[in-house]
């Protein structure tokens, strides 16, 4: 086996000293390098994880908000709805008593006129009876003069 180490000329001790090399470099390689390597993917790849669980929670929280959303715009919805019938029939009310108190003191004024009509046409009567009386006492008068 020496002569055929020998042949190839192959030193025993430089195999030896380069298997202790590779083998050293192997360690310092794998304690700086590989080690480091595989926490910063380890770390990369939970970041990623993390990144995809919070993606996941914030479509879920965003779909509460929405249906949140909606169900508050439907209550405003309804809410305006009952305001504006409120509205409609407290209008509808104050109409019907505006108009009320707008016959009411139609009907007054109407009473009044008529009854300061009826009171016109008794001042009118009453003068033309004096008025009459005045002319009957001025024919009289008269009819004894030429008489």
């Amino acid at each position: 086996m020496d002569q055929l180490i020998n042949a190839f000329g192959i030193d025993l001790k430089l195999i030896v000293v380069q298997i202790l090399n590779f083998v050293l470099m192997l360690v310092v390689l794998s304690y700086f390098l590989y080690k480091p390597i595989l926490k910063l993917l380890k770390d990369r790849a939970e970041k990623v994880a993390k990144g995809i669980q919070d993606a996941e929670m914030a479509a879920v929280v965003k779909a509460e908000a929405a249906d949140e959303k909606q169900k508050i715009i439907t209550a405003a919805n309804t809410e305006a709805e009952h305001i504006t019938a409120r509205a409609k029939v407290h209008a509808d009310e104050a109409q019907k008593a505006s108009a009320a108190a707008a016959s009411e003191k139609a009907a007054e004024t109407l009473a009044q006129a008529e009854a300061r009509a009826k009171e016109m046409k008794a001042q009118a009567l009453k003068d033309s009876e004096s008025e009459i009386a005045k002319a009957a006492v001025l024919a009289a008068e008269k009819i004894l003069k030429q008489s």
